[in-house]
């Protein structure tokens, strides 16, 4: 049994992540609703994590739609992915009126993510379904927390630009080491949503 979900609404979700981030830079950037201390700052960050979660949900996706959902692991793993990205997109949408609400939700569905899928999967490979233990999910699940950590400090006026430059930097490592360093690992190219 295939997963449900074909390329057509594949891309349909995508899409929907596109239109987030759209809206996240007309509403926070184009033609901000509140002039709020660091909220550009913040809104860059949130653009670019936003292209990158479409992006890490078509391969969550597309990975699950070659793999069979008669393996226990992979329909639960199927569940998470889908929990997790309506989560995010709510996050992500609610960003556009309310910033921090918005953000705080997207990490919910990240620290979600990241505790609940256990397994990583890679299609065309001899071994497509792989354990991802605890262990190796601390880092992202610290990350997460640091993150979470930031925005309720940013509520301070006094520390907003400081911790929307922290938040955008953390953006930035988190998407180079991703993409820029992993290249060079063959193993990160059918990744999941964590690095």
């Amino acid at each position: 049994m295939q997963a449900a979900l074909g390329p057509w609404p594949i891309r349909g979700i995508v899409v929907l992540f596109w239109i987030a981030a759209g809206g996240i830079g007309w509403y926070h950037l184009v033609f901000p609703t509140a002039n709020l201390t660091g909220s550009a700052t913040i809104a860059i960050a949130l653009i670019l994590i936003c292209i990158d979660q479409g992006r890490m949900a078509w391969v969550d996706l597309h990975n699950i739609y070659q793999v069979s959902l008669a393996e226990r692991r992979v329909a639960i793993f199927y569940g998470v992915t889908l929990v997790t990205i309506a989560i995010e997109l709510i996050g992500f949408y609610l960003v556009w009126q309310h910033l921090v609400l918005g953000m705080v939700i997207f990490l919910i569905s990240q620290l979600f993510f990241n505790t609940a899928a256990n397994i990583q999967l890679y299609p065309h490979s001899q071994e497509p379904i792989r354990p991802f233990p605890m262990p190796a999910r601390w880092p992202v699940l610290v990350a997460n927390g640091i993150a979470l950590s930031l925005i309720t400090l940013w509520q301070a006026n006094y520390l907003r630009q400081l911790t929307s430059a922290l938040w955008l930097g953390m953006v930035v490592i988190y998407l180079v080491v991703k993409y820029w360093v992993a290249t060079n690992t063959a193993a990160t190219a059918d990744g999941g949503e964590s690095p």
